[in-house]
């Protein structure tokens, strides 16, 4: 079984998919469902609305509905969460909120913040739930969902997307995406920008920071992005020489494809093809989205660890007293600060160090 859930029936009136995948696959796209990402593991570099942005362990980001995005891993292995949800779960319950966006994207100096924290635990939390057999796992899937939608919400700023919508904004997406599918029938052949204005209808000076400020990065940077996916692809999946490799995806020659490989991965691809078991391995089209199985190693763990479920290794019996001690004060102040609330005489603060003080006293007295 996979890491993938498709959202159907009564609980999912709108689209939603919840997966986890290998993120080898750069290519621009938009949709109108909003995106999701949580990286669970590697380095990517995410790309969107003419900005870049890298992301580490950890860090999360929302794609708004109709964004033009792509994502490429600065590592041999990068896996991310993803969950592609319908705009329409915003709107049925607040019908203002038909069109909006938010703006969620964690950094180094944000990525511990308590609103972020949270976002990775309902996240986690809906991963694990779908991929559960237990009772009421579904219910803990839609909780999780509603969790997150209410902390996007709640926490993080949002804007009416209604002004930013024009004719023209469609026209330069249906641009891009008329280029960048040129792109990927043409990339093993020598690409001039000059052949890529001409099929945008611009000249050369005009296209050039058309694309930059639709895509987010230059032109040539995503060509190359473009060709070095498919050569992992071949240098994962097939027996080619990487002489042939380089040749097939539209590299110049081997010293470009062998530097810019040693730029993002530190070796030479020579390594990464003598570390390569290929008979565990499974075929799959260059295209296709690689869904991890349940049983990947490591997944399940760090999905645990984000969603708080991680459970603590043995350790001498002090440490957890103490621990207990200090829930159990928490609790108790809690319930202090219910029973005033309800206008009971309490005083506060209520700590587990009364509670055995006065458990002491009752046993004593027995």
């Amino acid at each position: 079984m996979k890491y993938f859930y498709k959202g159907d029936g009564p609980l999912w009136p709108h689209p939603l998919e919840l997966y986890v995948r290998d993120v080898n696959f750069f290519r621009y796209n938009w949709h109108q469902e909003y995106e999701f990402l949580l990286l669970i593991e590697g380095e990517v570099n995410f790309c969107t609305d003419g900005k870049s942005f890298a992301m580490r362990e950890g860090d999360v980001f929302l794609v708004n509905s109709n964004k033009g995005h792509a994502m490429v891993s600065q590592d041999k292995e990068s896996t991310a969460l993803v969950l592609r949800f319908a705009p329409e779960y915003f709107s049925d319950l607040e019908p203002s909120f038909r069109k909006i966006e938010i703006e969620c994207v964690s950094t180094p100096k944000t990525r511990n913040e308590s609103r972020l924290v949270r976002l990775r635990q309902y996240a986690a939390q809906m991963m694990l739930a779908a991929g559960s057999s237990a009772p009421g796992s579904r219910f803990t899937l839609r909780g999780a969902f509603n969790m997150l939608l209410g902390e996007l919400l709640a926490d993080f700023p949002v804007t009416s997307a209604e002004p930013r919508e024009s004719p023209r904004d469609r026209k330069n997406m249906k641009t891009i995406r008329n280029v960048t599918d040129w792109l990927e029938k043409n990339y093993d052949r020598k690409i001039a920008l000059e052949d890529a204005a001409k099929v945008a209808r611009y000249n050369r000076t005009y296209f050039s920071s058309f694309f930059r400020r639709n895509v987010g990065i230059p032109f040539y940077d995503y060509l190359t992005r473009i060709r070095f996916r498919h050569a992992l692809y071949q240098l994962n999946n097939t027996g080619h020489s990487l002489t042939d490799i380089a040749a097939d995806c539209g590299f110049p020659d081997l010293k470009t494809f062998s530097s810019y490989y040693k730029r993002l991965f530190g070796e030479p691809p020579g390594e990464r093809r003598r570390s390569i078991d290929t008979s565990s391995f499974t075929q799959a089209e260059e295209s296709e989205r690689i869904f991890l199985d349940l049983n990947a190693h490591g997944i399940e763990e760090k999905l645990r660890g984000f969603a708080q479920l991680i459970q603590n290794e043995p350790t001498p019996s002090a440490q957890p007293e103490n621990n207990t001690h200090q829930e159990l004060d928490r609790i108790a102040e809690l319930c202090g600060q219910i029973m005033k609330i309800a206008g009971a005489k309490s005083s506060l603060p209520y700590t587990f160090a009364n509670f055995r003080h006065e458990t002491k006293i009752a046993e004593n007295g027995a």
